[in-house]
């Protein structure tokens, strides 16, 4: 099921988040962890008080290269938010580049794959890409909304506020 909602995504009362994340794992750094700052990973990343993008860059070090390539997931806690899962999903190498619609496309079954696997009922998806990554949100939106399914899952289509 997918359901279409507005709002700061680390508000919602679902299972896991996805963040649209670099490869590194940064997420705004300092100054979003006591500043708000426009951004799904800087939402994040003031909401958890920084633990998120602790979490996401110990996890990136552990890779090749030290860090995921587009098109990757990972996962990881969620302290101090409502959910108990972040699902990363990697649109860009480095942080403040452009995405692509191809890796969102690839995106799109590992999310799925990653929330079935661990039994995750509700996650909320942000418009992957479409903010830093610049990419069209109607074409993002359409396929999110199109290629999102599953029977064990509800998806959260969320467009920030």
């Amino acid at each position: 099921m997918i359901i279409y909602a507005k709002g700061d995504i680390t508000k919602f009362d679902v299972d896991a988040i996805v963040n649209a994340a670099n490869g590194f794992g940064y997420m705004g750094g300092k100054r979003c962890v006591t500043e708000l700052h426009r951004g799904v990973a800087e939402s994040i990343q003031f909401a958890s008080k920084g633990a998120v993008e602790q979490l996401a860059r110990a996890k990136c070090k552990t890779q090749p290269f030290f860090s995921y390539a587009p098109g990757d997931v990972f996962v990881t806690d969620a302290p101090n938010l409502v959910c108990r899962k972040v699902i990363h999903a990697v649109t860009m190498r480095s942080p403040g580049s452009k995405a692509k619609i191809s890796n969102i496309i690839k995106l799109i079954p590992k999310i799925i794959a990653t929330a079935e696997h661990l039994n995750i009922e509700s996650v909320a998806v942000p418009l992957l890409g479409c903010g830093t990554g610049r990419l069209d949100t109607k074409v993002v939106q359409e396929l999110l909304a199109d290629n999102l399914i599953s029977d064990k899952v509800t998806f959260y289509i969320v467009v920030s506020l």
